[in-house]
């Protein structure tokens, strides 16, 4: 027959008094059995700490987190757990003192039990965790006991709504009363009233017992708009049924972000309008959600205090003079425009994770972000999109590049000066560049050199008609109608796409380079679009010019190699 050690009784009595969390017995357990040694049961110290180091997951099961002293670890699943410590829990928990402590071991029996022995341990862990309210409220540990006392509370009703005891409405009154008074105690901690009314929010059949105590709540938190929306939320869940109270609710949400909006600046504004938007969107609040728009519309960047972030990069003068020899070694303008359309391709970053060549990259990298467009200005979300590997790295070469081709632009500039007659006869292609169209591509160099911000403004829809005519004699770049929607031809982000997915053809590793400078909204420049849509709050920097005016020269100089590759040798 077994029999219960005292010692080891007494010792469990002694580390459950006052605790608040079940680590803490388990912990205080084992600094006992050190301190005493051997005066106490190892196997019963062993089984109870493993018991109160099981934790109940949100599906409603028990997994363990306890090594063990001995050999072999403790399972991390309840069902694996040796009859032998069932034994012992089932003693301990008939003769424990605190009801925190009766009511854990119940539970965990419970779940490892079957037949009549599966509900007596059902009903005696109700008891014992609504008797251990009283006991965690009264922890030395304040806002701990109060946060175990409801979360107790709310085991116990689970429990006894699992199998209909009628304890559960007396329960579900009990929750009540206590969130009513911790808001008694005028707290602005939400954390418990939140704790108690989950549950009974949650399920319909007691949205009446949590009514009048959720309206209270989202009175009472009200200088919290984050907290005062969530009780909103649960009080259009609890009055459901009637549609015009519902609608009052979610007006009274949308009202919440905003009046919360007035008292903010910089971006926490756009952020609390753009939470007040969306609701009202997805409440179908049109009236409130046209209003919210034209506020946040309103917002300029000043509004949002954004502040540009600039730095350094030192570049050796060898690379300066190298790039200036190259050009000066050239024997004609035309020698000089190949040679600066061959210069090599930045540097694309290879991850050397293991992790990130599968995809595996850690979560954080996956958390939803917002970037802000400041034309709006609106936030815009990626949704748990992890960052591009080595983008940052990508963006730094690209600008360096530039910096570059800046440079050995003005070297050909200062050795040929040429005129656009000269640059229009050195640019034509009959096929992608015909002479009217290379006489604006000339006129855009000649601008480069003026120093004239208007260049990139030429030169970009020129970059796109030149890939596009080169594409067209290898790929297709047009769209068929489809139902209701009409064809089209491929635009410069999806025409460079094309490119970078076919490797055969010239010009293809420039592919991703190209599309982060011009038609990347989510990380580079964005050139293309921002100047196509009129979104630039800043002309693009000289290098920049530069980059786009060598993406020209690349698709010329790739056109003539066609999918022969010559021109990338």
């Amino acid at each position: 027959m077994f029999m219960i050690d005292s010692a080891t009784l007494d010792a469990l009595n002694a580390a459950s008094q006052g605790f608040v969390f079940y680590s803490d017995i388990s912990d205080r357990l084992g600094a006992a059995s050190r301190d005493t040694a051997g005066e106490l049961d190892e196997e019963h110290v062993e089984a109870l700490r493993a018991g109160f180091l099981l934790y109940l997951g949100t599906d409603g099961t028990f997994v363990g987190t306890y090594v063990g002293a001995g050999p072999q670890p403790w399972p991390r699943d309840l069902p694996d757990v040796s009859q032998r410590a069932i034994e012992i829990w089932a003693e301990y928990a008939a003769e424990a003192d605190h009801p925190g402590v009766r009511g854990r071991l119940h539970d965990l029996l419970h779940a490892v039990s079957a037949g009549r022995s599966k509900i007596e341990h059902l009903r005696a862990a109700v008891d014992s965790y609504v008797e251990s309210a009283d006991w965690f409220e009264a922890a030395p540990q304040v806002s701990g006991g109060k946060l175990y006392a409801a979360r107790s509370l709310v085991r116990a009703f689970k429990l006894a709504l699992s199998v209909n005891l009628p304890a559960a409405a007396d329960i579900a009154a009990t929750m009540v009363a206590r969130a009513n008074s911790e808001m008694d105690r005028d707290d602005e901690r939400p954390g418990v009233v939140g704790t108690l009314l989950n549950p009974l929010v949650e399920r319909s059949k007691w949205h009446a017992h949590a009514l009048r105590v959720v309206e209270r709540a989202a009175e009472h938190y009200r200088r919290d708009p984050h907290v005062r929306v969530s009780f909103l939320r649960d009080l259009a869940a609890v009055t459901k049924g009637d549609p015009s109270g519902v609608e009052r609710i979610n007006r009274a949400i949308a009202a919440t972000y905003t009046d919360a909006a007035e008292g903010l600046t910089g971006v926490a504004k756009l952020q609390m309008l753009t939470d007040a938007a969306v609701h009202a969107r997805d409440k179908g609040l049109t009236d409130l959600h046209t209003d919210i728009r034209m506020k946040q519309q309103a917002l300029t960047r000043e509004d949002l205090e954004l502040q540009k972030v600039r730095f350094d990069a030192g570049m050796p003068e060898e690379l300066f003079d190298a790039a200036s020899a190259y050009i000066g070694e050239a024997k004609d303008l035309e020698d000089a425009l190949r040679r600066i359309a061959g210069h090599p391709v930045p540097p694309q970053p290879e991850s050397t994770n293991e992790d990130d060549e599968q995809g595996l990259q850690p979560s954080f990298l996956r958390l939803d972000t917002n970037r802000i467009n400041t034309a709006g200005p609106v936030l815009v979300h990626n949704m748990g999109q992890q960052e591009v590997p080595g983008q940052d790295q990508r963006i730094i070469g690209l600008e360096l590049t530039g910096v570059l081709i800046s440079y050995q632009l003005d070297a050909l500039w200062e050795r040929f000066e040429p005129n656009t007659r000269e640059m229009t006869t050195a640019l034509t292609d009959p096929v992608v560049l015909p002479a009217e169209r290379a006489r604006l591509l000339a006129r855009a160099f000649q601008l480069y050199w003026e120093y004239d911000e208007i260049a990139v403004f030429v030169a970009v829809p020129l970059v796109e008609g030149i890939l596009r005519r080169y594409l067209q004699q290898h790929i297709p770049v047009i769209h068929l109608a489809m139902g209701e929607s009409t064809g089209g031809v491929g635009q410069l982000g999806g025409l460079l796409r094309s490119l970078a997915e076919t490797p055969d053809l010239a010009g293809s590793t420039w592919a991703t380079s190209f599309r982060l400078l011009l038609a990347e909204p989510a990380a580079g420049p964005n050139i293309r679009n921002t100047i196509a849509h009129d979104l630039w709050e800043s002309l693009p920097p000289r290098h920049q010019t530069a980059m786009v005016l060598l993406a020209a020269l690349v698709f010329l100089r790739a056109a003539s190699a066609g999918s022969t590759g010559e021109a990338e040798e």
